[in-house]
């Protein structure tokens, strides 16, 4: 799963990056025209994923809602709310940077990642999509299992298409991309009972591809089956290099942070006159930049949140043995 986090996140990077690289030269741009074309279908894989791995650790021992909710707000809403305060640090005109609207219900909003139509950090609207996810994940898991998951994800996505275009507060709870979900839900129900295998994994991401290049011509719903097959090839892969693992870990980070970063590279290449004939060198020291932050995003802060988080979660479930009360709320 690392694997697939680590190229939906360098694919959305690269879909992006023709926005950080306005100030430049078109004409001088080296673009590789599929992944500028397609590249924020990385999204619907992160979805795909959530999907799954919701499931994944709905299944381990010691899961409940609680502990399940709990780890999942320690590991989303800490780097968001940074990222957050670092847009508006950056949009604040006492810095010298380019004057931008703040509104105080914005910034509230982004904080809490509630349901908006533009959020500070403009990627946050796909972790509006996650947490109302997985708050019905939680509900839903515990009442049918991952089958009635399934279940609301295929009619959030059927019910979605049809009322489009609605409000962002109604696109959260039924939308298209729910499909994606379902597709790593229904994933997960497909490959749960096998081994990992290169044989079955190499299978899956075959037809994985095949079904991303041409299903389009097919179906308005090929993406969402690609995405189902990527997510079941990689849950039956033995290994994975260790590298593209290490960019899965901070994946979350690249996503959060090349954002803020694709904002700032214009207002600074337009401030220090840059020579505009060097966009194709700037989208490349923009990857390693947004690695290293991400990086050190991980090390110093998201890794020690979520250690915190498990130790705090174990410590409330070894007091509740101790009272006498039904223990469930291991880590996992």
């Amino acid at each position: 799963m690392q694997l697939g986090r680590a190229v939906a996140a360098l694919a959305v990077f690269y879909f992006h990056t023709h926005l950080a690289l306005i100030y430049f030269d078109k004409s001088q741009l080296v673009t590789f025209k599929f992944l500028a074309d397609r590249g924020a279908d990385g999204v619907d894989l992160f979805f795909a994923i959530s999907g799954f791995i919701v499931c994944y650790i709905s299944t381990a021992p010691g899961y409940t809602p609680f502990s399940f909710l709990a780890k999942r707000f320690f590991r989303i809403y800490p780097l968001n709310a940074l990222a957050t305060l670092v847009m508006i640090a950056f949009f604040s005109r006492s810095i010298g940077g380019p004057s931008h609207e703040i509104e105080l219900g914005r910034v509230v909003w982004s904080l809490l990642i509630v349901p908006q139509p533009a959020p500070m950090n403009a990627v946050g609207w796909t972790l509006e999509y996650e947490v109302i996810f997985y708050l019905v994940s939680a509900v839903l898991i515990p009442l049918g299992g991952v089958r009635l998951l399934l279940v609301w994800c295929v009619a959030a996505a059927w019910i979605g298409r049809g009322i489009e275009p609605q409000p962002p507060i109604i696109a959260r709870f039924a939308d298209g991309h729910y499909a994606d979900f379902a597709a790593g839900v229904f994933a997960y129900m497909m490959v749960a009972r096998f081994s990992p295998r290169w044989s079955s994994s190499l299978a899956f991401l075959a037809l994985a591809v095949g079904a991303y290049v041409f299903g389009p011509r097919l179906t308005i719903w090929a993406t969402p089956v690609a995405c189902c097959l990527a997510v079941a090839g990689l849950a039956l892969l033995p290994a994975a290099p260790r590298l593209l693992v290490r960019l899965g870990d901070i994946s979350y980070g690249i996503y959060v942070w090349h954002w803020p970063a694709f904002m700032f590279l214009p207002w600074l290449a337009a401030w220090r006159h840059f020579d505009k004939a060097n966009g194709e060198i700037w989208r490349w020291i923009l990857l390693v930049l947004v690695i290293a932050i991400s990086s050190a995003s991980w090390i110093l802060f998201e890794r020690p949140i979520n250690r915190w988080a498990a130790r705090w979660l174990a410590r409330r479930s070894k007091s509740r043995v101790v009272a006498g009360a039904p223990s469930s709320d291991v880590t996992t």
